[in-house]
């Protein structure tokens, strides 16, 4: 009676181990999920909260998931390739480690690792591209989970479109709400066409990653502020050459307006803008909005088809001298050629 059971048995299992076998040879080896969103923001703004990592908590679902209760802890230079995060949830969220593996001017590549509960690999893609509509922005995120025969037949079972499709949604819902609630408390940017005058700045030069700027600026207006004294002619600039999307570089330098060129401090040099057209803004606050003013201007430009040569950002008042931001003014230009 014992064999026979026995023998049962093993026939069962032999029958479930075929039907797993004949499963992983009929299902895929990797399944993509993927859903879109059309946010009404600029693409550099939306592409900002995407590719830095240390922005994801503003919409990311699984961090709301959590109450906000989440453990991060990073690494890398954000918003570069290598640049990382790990996290430890609740039982609803686990535990792991996203990690940027590439970047361009609209994508985002990463690996998603999860270490608990279980143990999985996958690829993901963010990317924001703009709309047929200018200031809309369409941002789509996937994944790819692989899994080797014939654990791939467990395709069957769990429906990763609907599980983590549904997570993707509510994460750009998140995202779509932020940025454009976020946008809605700068009104009107206005725009305006002026007559720049010539200006020569002892600045100091340099192609630097975007990560990079803040310490490149108060280091090198620093090394500057030695020499300028009173040949000073106006407050501290920013100048613009480039602005890499793919690399996330810019060719810039920072220094002063200044009267006198026979004597520059040692490491800065002499340059020369205008007179010219161009098109300015006024920002009002702290620098993290920045990106839309400059997209305000481009928008603009881009509607009347008027080039522009070097960016030039005057930093009115700012971290130097008011310690509130919401005090903080930056006239930005946009030189026409």
């Amino acid at each position: 009676m014992m064999k026979k059971f026995v023998r049962f048995v093993l026939v069962i299992i032999g029958i479930v181990v075929l039907g797993v076998l004949a499963l992983g040879i009929i299902e895929p080896k990797e399944v993509v999920v993927t859903r879109s969103a059309t946010i009404k923001a600029h693409s550099d703004v939306v592409f900002e909260q995407i590719v830095k990592l240390k922005n994801w908590p503003n919409w990311s679902p699984w961090y709301k998931m959590d109450s906000g209760k989440m453990k991060l802890s990073y690494e890398g230079t954000d918003g570069q390739p290598g640049s990382s995060f790990h996290w430890e949830g609740s039982e609803n969220t686990g535990a792991g480690d996203v990690k940027n593996t590439s970047v361009n001017g609209t994508t985002l590549n990463y690996e998603l690792n999860y270490t608990r509960p279980y143990a999985m690999n996958t690829t993901c893609m963010m990317k924001a591209v703009p709309d047929t509509n200018p200031n809309n922005t369409k941002v789509t995120w996937s994944c790819t989970i692989s899994m080797s025969f014939p654990w791939n037949a467990s395709f069957v079972v769990m429906n990763w479109d609907k599980f983590l499709g549904g997570d993707f949604e509510s994460g750009l819902a998140n995202l779509k709400n932020y940025l454009e609630t976020h946008t809605q408390q700068i009104p009107n940017i206005e725009v305006k066409e002026v007559d720049y005058p010539a200006h020569t700045f002892e600045v100091i030069r340099k192609n630097i990653f975007w990560t990079d700027i803040t310490k490149f600026c108060n280091d090198a207006y620093d090394i500057v502020a030695q020499d300028v004294g009173g040949k000073v002619e106006g407050t501290q600039v920013g100048v613009y050459y480039t602005w890499d999307t793919i690399n996330h570089r810019t060719d810039c330098a920072v220094g002063f307006p200044v009267s006198d060129t026979t004597m520059p401090v040692k490491g800065t040099t002499f340059i020369h803008a205008g007179p010219s057209k161009a098109c300015m803004t006024v920002q009002k606050g702290a620098y993290s909005t920045s990106m839309q003013y400059h997209a305000a201007i481009t928008q603009y430009m881009a509607a009347k088809a008027i080039p522009h040569t070097i960016v030039i950002e005057e930093y009115i008042t700012g971290p130097k001298n008011e310690p509130d931001t919401n005090k903080w003014v930056t006239n930005i230009y946009y030189l026409e050629q």
